[in-house]
């Protein structure tokens, strides 16, 4: 994973306007979403293969008009307290979370269907102890002036009651469309993102929680059309969101909020996100060619820093459009599967180091930033052995052209590892994550063990466990006000919550 940017901005705020043009679509989308079904044809499955599940209308019988109204209805979620407990200093439960989530769905016709999903949690550990003790920041940003750690924000990710999907499925004969507040998973190497770039990450727990847990959804429009041996996957997603940081002084902040950061309206047409993907078989192996129009989730950081004066640099973030070209496959070879992604972005920002003056004007050169080709790819390996699935997997970036100015380095290499161990005799499941961050020289490591108790309740337990260095950007004093030194610029990720280390516990009953 790449982190290519100083700061992060909250996602764009939604202020009233003038009733307009570009004011109709969310109202389209609503009055689509609510409004009848028409009359559609049956429609053969298509079954991805990929790690995620998606609603489907395979198995669907047409509706008996004199039953009862709620007998097309299913529903079911769970009740999950998630308790953690930091073992570094200052020693703390930083979480005890309670979870109510629940899923249902609809069944309009044998033609359509009607789901929904939502969550509300509350987090009874800032009720309880203090929140200066569970953020840990006063040791976390020791390094730092006492006045920083005493003026943080006191942000928290609770209370919390959230949609997390609300969508209407239409089925024809060879075409399904899904309008509504969605996820949509482009990816086949699962937790990697190389062409899956279609819904922002919320970092509120950084990365711990579960891979859909930490998508947001977006309000989207996703048509597939089935031929006789391929796909076509038409997307338009007019609800622009970006990466969401973690609450403000909290444990898990990294990337700072920074003020008057330029953000394009959403639900504004020429501001929409559109993508395409043609999914076939050749040569027996899973193939498919994508093409996404979309914004950079990270803003590009534009900043003036004057090398000869006192003042402070002056940052202009900015959300820019990028283009990404995409191509995975997914292949069968004996009892293992070969798994393959690839992504060329022509027209990404990177950010230069704050020392880089070689027009001699000690300014730093081309507001801190450098459009560059870039190319993403990964490959990865399922397979069993020693009774347990093992999932290794390497993806890399490259920058094409490479400016010796770049933080980023030219290459940038990760390994991840996920392992999967049942254990009958104890009705238990273990589980291994890790991420190794090559050129960062960073480590995460999850490991976690579950109980089943009964067929609806689960116990778990496990660790979360950061190993690396912490991230440094800028200018320092040198002696006095008016003079300045450039520092050694090293953006860092697992190694900024190296005393968030924790254990954890979790309780799930599901319905």
């Amino acid at each position: 994973m790449v982190w290519l940017s100083l700061v992060l901005v909250k996602g764009p705020s939604v202020c009233r306007k003038p009733w307009t043009r570009d004011a109709y679509l969310p109202a389209v989308l609503l009055s689509l979403l609510l409004g009848s079904s028409p009359s559609l044809a049956q429609t053969d499955a298509f079954e991805a293969d990929f790690a995620f599940q998606e609603h489907h209308p395979q198995g669907l019988e047409p509706a008996d008009a004199g039953g009862d109204f709620l007998s097309g209805l299913s529903i079911n979620g769970y009740l999950k307290n998630e308790t953690a407990f930091r073992f570094d200093e200052p020693r703390s439960i930083t979480k005890i979370r309670n979870i109510f989530y629940l899923d249902s769905e609809y069944r309009i016709s044998s033609r359509s269907n009607l789901v929904f999903s939502g969550w509300a949690y509350y987090d009874l550990a800032y009720d309880l102890f203090d929140y200066k003790t569970i953020s840990g920041r006063a040791v976390r940003d020791e390094d730092q002036p006492l006045v920083f750690v005493d003026n943080l924000r006191q942000e928290k990710d609770s209370p919390v009651a959230d949609i997390r999907e609300l969508y209407l499925d239409f089925f024809t004969e060879n075409m399904d469309i899904r309008i509504g507040k969605q996820f949509i998973v482009w990816g086949v190497l699962e937790g990697i993102r190389i062409t899956d770039e279609l819904n922002p990450l919320d970092f509120r727990e950084l990365i711990l929680p579960d891979l859909l847990d930490y998508r947001i959804p977006l309000w989207s429009l996703k048509m597939d059309y089935y031929f006789s041996t391929s796909s076509l996957e038409l997307v338009w997603i007019p609800d622009i969101r970006f990466h969401k940081p973690a609450p403000q002084g909290s444990e898990w902040e990294l990337l700072q909020r920074v003020p008057g950061t330029v953000e394009p309206d959403t639900y504004k047409l020429e501001n929409s996100e559109l993508g395409f993907k043609y999914s076939s078989t050749l040569y027996d192996t899973e193939v498919s060619l994508s093409y996404f129009w979309t914004w950079d989730d990270f803003p590009v950081v534009f900043r003036e820093i004057d090398l000869d004066s006192s003042q402070e640099p002056k940052f202009f973030p900015t959300y820019t459009r990028i283009q990404m070209f995409g191509a995975t496959f997914v292949r069968q070879i004996g009892a293992r599967i070969l798994k393959g992604e690839i992504a060329y972005v022509p027209d990404k920002f990177f950010g230069l180091r704050n020392d880089v003056d070689r027009n001699n004007d000690r300014i730093v050169d081309s507001q801190g930033e450098l459009r560059k080709k870039h190319i993403r790819w990964g490959l990865g390996l399922d397979f069993n052995a020693w009774g347990a699935d093992w999932s290794p997997a390497i993806s890399q970036w490259i920058i094409l052209d490479y400016d010796n100015g770049l933080i980023q380095d030219e290459f940038d290499t990760s390994l991840t590892l996920f392992a999967r161990k049942p254990l009958p005799r104890h009705s238990a499941i273990f589980e291994l994550l890790a991420i190794a961050l090559v050129n960062l020289e960073e480590l995460y490591l999850n490991p976690e063990l579950t109980f089943e108790v009964t067929d609806r309740f689960q116990i778990g337990t496990g660790l979360n466990l950061f190993f690396g260095n912490k991230s440094q950007f800028g200018v320092t004093p040198a002696g006095n006000v008016a003079n300045l030194n450039t520092v050694e610029q090293r953006a860092q990720f697992f190694g900024n919550f190296n005393d968030n280390d924790r254990v954890y516990a979790t309780f799930k009953y599901t319905f």
